[in-house]
């Protein structure tokens, strides 16, 4: 009996670790079976060592009824060349984040009535020996119905915070565009660009920049900012940005996509092109052409013209 609910135990844990992971990286409201949600879903700090900082997640209860949250902080770790991470419970090294976060609650559960929201405090202290570079947690939120919070097995799902934490000092913080896509043909907007970028440096990265946008004549005719993500150390992201386009579009277009360091310097550029044509407005040209073809030669059959000369 008790090497079944030890399988059993494992089985549950693996579920909720599954099922955590792939809410963390779903924008931009982190939301549970049971009907947690969680807002915002990244925390992102830069600290000198010895600053303190407090904030606040907002949490809702939007599931029919009564649930139980547990608290939880753990760390985790970027796995290299993509842009997963894996939870690990407590990094490597003296102090981690696990240990610079508290929540500000009286306790590390509570009953979470249905339709509920509750606002729940933390504060982060980062020690005076921290490390330079980034650090990496997670706030989580576990439920589980109120009725099985007695139980000897408890089923239930979880939310998360992820938790950004940079210390000032020697550290590399660049990237660089590895590709850069958007469909060669289109017959009208909007239009989604496509890049993955890598953290080639030491520290979690936000690319900012801007994607521009010229037409045949060299003109520009629109500007995407490059914004919203965060690329952890090693790690390769997958982005996407729209250009919500206002008129025809029609020709060529050339696109460049500039991402700038913290100073304003162009770190890595991409560029890549394609053709647009309404087939509505192709049509309607041929039609116009292929009449008036048609006009003409019935000009040129039935009417004949005579000039003549008066002396």
């Amino acid at each position: 009996m008790k090497s079944c609910r030890f399988i059993l135990g494992v089985g549950i844990t693996g579920v909720l670790s599954i099922i955590s992971a792939a809410l963390l990286m779903a924008p931009p409201v982190a939301l549970a079976g049971t009907g947690l949600s969680v807002q915002p879903i990244k925390i992102s700090q830069t600290m000198k060592p010895g600053d303190t900082i407090s904030g606040k997640v907002l949490l809702t209860n939007a599931s029919p009824e009564d649930v139980v949250v547990d608290l939880s902080i753990q760390d985790f770790v970027p796995s290299a060349g993509s842009d997963s991470f894996n939870f690990v419970g407590r990094a490597e090294g003296v102090t981690t984040v696990r240990d610079w976060i508290k929540f500000d609650m009286p306790k590390d559960s509570f009953t979470f009535k249905e339709g509920d929201v509750r606002e729940i405090p933390y504060t982060i202290t980062a020690p005076k020996n921290a490390e330079p570079g980034s650090h990496f947690g997670v706030l989580f939120f576990k439920a589980v119905r109120a009725t099985d919070a007695n139980s000897s097995f408890k089923v239930g799902t979880q939310v998360g915070v992820l938790v950004f934490v940079t210390i000032p000092g020697k550290f590399q913080q660049k990237g660089t565009i590895k590709d850069f896509t958007v469909p060669s043909f289109l017959q009208t907007g909007p239009v989604v660009f496509n890049m993955q970028f890598e953290n080639t440096g030491t520290v979690h990265f936000e690319p900012k920049g801007t994607i521009e946008i010229t037409n045949m004549f060299g003109s520009k005719v629109g500007s995407v900012p490059i914004e919203g993500y965060a690329v952890l150390p090693t790690g390769i992201k997958k982005m996407a940005f729209t250009w919500h386009t206002v008129g025809l579009l029609l020709g060529k277009y050339s696109v460049v996509a500039n991402v700038y360091d913290t100073e304003g310097n162009v770190i890595s550029t991409a560029s890549a092109s394609f053709m647009a044509l309404p087939i509505w407005y192709a049509i309607i040209c041929i039609v116009i052409l292929v009449v008036l073809y048609f006009i003409i030669r019935f000009l040129k059959r039935r009417v004949s013209f005579t000039v003549s000369l008066k002396k």
